[in-house]
């Protein structure tokens, strides 16, 4: 397809979702800074079907889209363009969901603190699921560890998960100065202020609330 055809098709899959939602997506993607990308037809197709499997989520956008009291600039032009290059982008399904939560909640949070949205959806993009899964061990979303034999990949990439929350300022690990590296101990970890209202970005209403239950 031709570069113009492909717009189209995107706009057509968003329009039958939501004509609302459509219209965000066809002044957003003016901005988003991966258009020229969109050839590959591969993403392309890719974006469609995250578009098709996640439509509800995205009719329930474009019905919170009518009723907001955020300007349609600081959407199509601010935010909408990054929700679009990440969904574009990214290469784990599993994180689509929260990404798309994350816009959600900016209409239901009628979130118009820009820079700390922008900063959220960095933070979401710097993050594998394994390490969102890490988090939400230590947030007592998930009961159970991941268990891994020692020095084995998985232990290797458990610690990389740790290191990375704790250098994107999601969590505090309380170490002996006279400590080498070790497994970090869940006792040993705080969630931190930025991370906590992280969580509530790219969480869902259900989780959320058992979430702060068990804070």
């Amino acid at each position: 397809m031709k570069m113009s055809e492909q717009f189209k098709e995107i706009i057509k899959v968003a329009n039958n979702i939501n004509p609302t939602f459509g219209e965000i997506v066809q002044s957003g993607m003016e901005y988003a800074p991966y258009l020229g990308k969109l050839y590959q037809t591969i993403k392309v197709n890719r974006l469609i079907r995250r578009f098709n499997e996640h439509s509800e989520k995205l009719e329930n956008i474009g019905q919170l889209s009518i009723d907001s009291r955020l300007s349609a600039e600081f959407i199509n032009e601010r935010i909408f363009p990054i929700v679009f290059s990440d969904l574009f982008e990214e290469h784990e399904d599993a994180k689509i969901n929260y990404i798309l939560t994350g816009f959600e909640n900016v209409f239901i949070e009628e979130n118009k603190h820009e820079s700390l949205v922008i900063s959220f959806f960095d933070t979401l993009r710097s993050l594998r699921y394994a390490d969102i899964k890490r988090l939400f061990y230590f947030s007592n979303i998930i009961k159970e560890p991941l268990f891994s034999f020692l020095e084995s990949d998985d232990h290797v990439l458990q610690r990389n998960n740790d290191h990375k929350l704790e250098s994107l300022g999601l969590v505090s690990i309380t170490k002996m100065w006279s400590e080498q590296e070790k497994d970090t101990n869940k006792e040993d970890v705080r969630i931190n202020l930025y991370g906590d209202r992280f969580l509530r970005f790219i969480l869902e209403k259900d989780i959320l609330e058992e979430y702060l239950s068990n804070k």
